[in-house]
This record gives structure tokens, C-alpha cells and sequence, in this order.
């Protein structure tokens, strides 16, 4: 099972994170908190949404990014880590074909580089 966070922890855990810039970020949906269901009024937030958190304040604190362009920043954030997620997979992929054919990649990759 994942390990999740109350409000409370994630507020006392991120530097610069009150209760009120929580509430910002979770109505903006720079982080989408899990309901807990025992407790139908409650979120818990999970790492990744910690560390997301982390970034944000970071964002607003030291670059002064605020409202619209935060959301666009992190959306740009989840593309860049999508797009990474999808290189690692194809390099998996190529790493299962025979040396031969590896080698055709590279060559394939490094022709598509030179334009």
C-alpha cells in the first residue's frame, strides 16, 4: 500500500506550505489529493504529490511564478516526466532485439540526428 499524509503533515513537512496556499493548490489541481474513505471530508496526499508541493512553493517562492503560469509550468513538469517515462520504455524495448538490429537503431537514431 502506498503511504499517504495528512494535511498536516505535508503542511509542517514543505517549507513554505500553509493551509491556505494547500487550499490554492489543490482548487488550481497543481495536486489532486486522494479521499480517504473513512473519512468522507478528509484528503490524503501521497509522495509524489509532497514532492510536487515541494516544487510548487519552491516555484512561487524563488521565481515568484503565481496562479495560471504555475499550472502551466507544472503541467510542462508531468509532460517532460511523461516523455521520459516513454524514452526509458523504448530503450527497454531496444535492449531486447539482437546486436544486430541495436546497432541499426543507433545508426538509424544518429541519421535522424544529422537531419
Amino acid at each position: 500500500m502506498t503511504e499517504t499524509f495528512t494535511r498536516q503533515q505535508v503542511i509542517a513537512d514543505v517549507s513554505g506550505l500553509d493551509p491556505v496556499r494547500l487550499v490554492e493548490f489543490i482548487e488550481a489541481e497543481i495536486i489532486v489529493p486522494v479521499h480517504v474513505p473513512e473519512q468522507p471530508e478528509e484528503v490524503a496526499f501521497r509522495q509524489v504529490d509532497v514532492a510536487r508541493l515541494r516544487l510548487a512553493c519552491e516555484l512561487c517562492d524563488c521565481f515568484e511564478i503565481r496562479d495560471e503560469t504555475l499550472a502551466m509550468v507544472m503541467g510542462l513538469v508531468d509532460q517532460l516526466h511523461g516523455a521520459r517515462a516513454e524514452l526509458r520504455a523504448v530503450v527497454k524495448a531496444i535492449e531486447t532485439l539482437p546486436p544486430d538490429t541495436q546497432r541499426d537503431v543507433v545508426v538509424a537514431l544518429d541519421q535522424a540526428r544529422k537531419g
